[in-house]
């Protein structure tokens, strides 16, 4: 009866297998027509496709084409007049004291113009900064996706192997177990390894899938298009003791430089808030006039206008609109300071993270995982011959699991880590 129940179980978990292992095939990892897709061409395929991206070039192009209309007057005004018409004959101008034509024109005062072009130019570089540090976020998050679906696809095939792997220790656990030499508990704790192991696979897959659909996203495809990636992950060697890094980030990031601009762009403002509070604008004008009634019917007339900005009861909104760009400057210093605090963090805490994943795949390469095989060989062949227990088998097979996983997932980390560190510095690093 105790044997007639462990056969059922087994049956039951070689089904099981059988499910996953039908679902695993359908999955993500199917090759794809065009082969298999290399991080550059994920990289190129986002930053040519990615809407986010696109949305913001075509902020820029406005921005551009506004900033070259800021050198440009207002338009002129041509003005028609007609004065003391007869009411009794509405139609007969010529009984008009007056018909005059003319042309206005509205000018600042000298400097106000080329402070309004400065301040479209500063907008321009603004939104030119806010473009690449978008470019730099979407090359991180198709690396780092790329990266987890590359994770994805090696735990699956680590989780495979290490179901056939528990597929054999459980026939030698059944075959040691008829003939008394082990306890059922040993056989029901290698059905209970594999079903862990089975539940694990699950889980990866899923995870496959959303790294997948990010991935798919952030280059603009169906989020459910199959991806097919390389077997290996290629690590870029970077000195990641470089002594510049805070330097070389704060020089660089797309969001200080629009800090930057922005401070020029308020005290542009400022200067120009200033100009209105202390100077005029103008308006000129130039007129024909025809007097039909007069001897002297030709005759022609000139207008100046000029503003008073310092009145009374307009230079209160001139001193606040003052008030009001010398705050934004100061707010602008504060988010550039902010921002710079921010990046000095950033980049020690990516650089820290990036030499431990790389000291991390020093580690297993040098040894770790070649221990990890040779002790799980040597634990099944004691096994086998009845000179271990199934506990050292079990621990030595996870052992294996683990420092395989370990190196992988310190391999992800590198290049995850590496893109974050890039997408701080504002640029590639390779």
């Amino acid at each position: 009866m105790i044997k007639a129940r462990v056969s059922l179980v087994r049956v039951f978990f070689n089904l099981m297998l059988a499910a996953i292992g039908a679902s695993g095939s359908s999955w993500a990892w199917g090759a794809q027509a065009d082969g298999h897709l290399k991080l550059a061409a994920a990289v190129q395929e986002a930053v040519e496709k990615n809407p986010e991206i696109q949305f913001l070039r075509q902020r820029l192009e406005a921005v551009s084409a506004r900033a070259k209309q800021a050198p440009y007057l207002e338009d002129p005004e041509i003005n028609f007049q007609l004065g003391g018409v007869p009411l009794a004959n509405p139609t007969n101008f010529n009984g008009s004291d007056t018909n005059s034509i003319g042309i206005r024109q509205k000018l600042p005062f000298f400097g106000k113009l080329g402070l309004k072009e400065k301040i479209a130019q500063q907008d321009v570089r603004v939104m030119e900064q806010e473009l690449r540090a978008k470019e730099r976020e979407i090359i991180s998050m198709v690396k780092m996706a790329y990266a987890d679906l590359f994770m994805a696809q090696k735990a699956g095939e680590i989780l495979r192997e290490q179901l056939e792997i528990m597929g054999t220790i459980i026939r030698a656990t059944e075959a040691r177990y008829q003939v008394g030499r082990v306890t059922q508990q040993d056989v029901f704790k290698a059905l209970l390894e594999q079903s862990e192991i089975m539940n694990q696979l699950i889980g990866v897959e899923a995870e496959g899938s959303a790294a997948q659909a990010k991935l798919n996203s952030a280059m603009y495809r169906s989020p459910r298009s199959p991806v097919q990636l390389p077997a290996d992950l290629a690590t870029p060697s970077v000195d990641l003791n470089f002594p510049g890094l805070d330097t070389l980030a704060l020089a660089n990031r797309p969001q200080l430089k629009s800090a930057e601009a922005e401070i020029v762009r308020g005290e542009r403002i400022y200067e120009l808030a200033d100009r209105n509070r202390k100077f005029p604008d103008f308006m000129v004008g130039w007129d024909y006039m025809r007097m039909p009634m007069e001897m002297k019917k030709n005759r022609y007339g000139a207008m100046v206008n000029i503003t008073i900005p310092f009145s009374p009861w307009t230079i209160g909104r001139r001193n606040h609109e003052v008030d009001e760009s010398l705050a934004e400057i100061r707010a602008a210093k504060a988010n550039r300071d902010a921002m710079r605090n921010l990046t000095v963090r950033e980049v020690a805490e990516s650089q820290a993270k990036a030499q431990a994943a790389r000291r991390s795949m020093t580690l297993f390469n040098e040894g770790l995982l070649t221990q990890a095989e040779l002790s799980f060989r040597s634990a099944m062949a004691a096994y086998q011959t009845g000179r271990v227990e199934f506990v050292t088998l079990l621990e030595a097979q996870r052992a294996l699991r683990e420092a395989r996983m370990g190196y992988y997932k310190a391999t992800v980390a590198l290049v995850q880590n590496l893109s974050d560190l890039e997408r701080i510095v504002g640029k590639e690093l390779q």
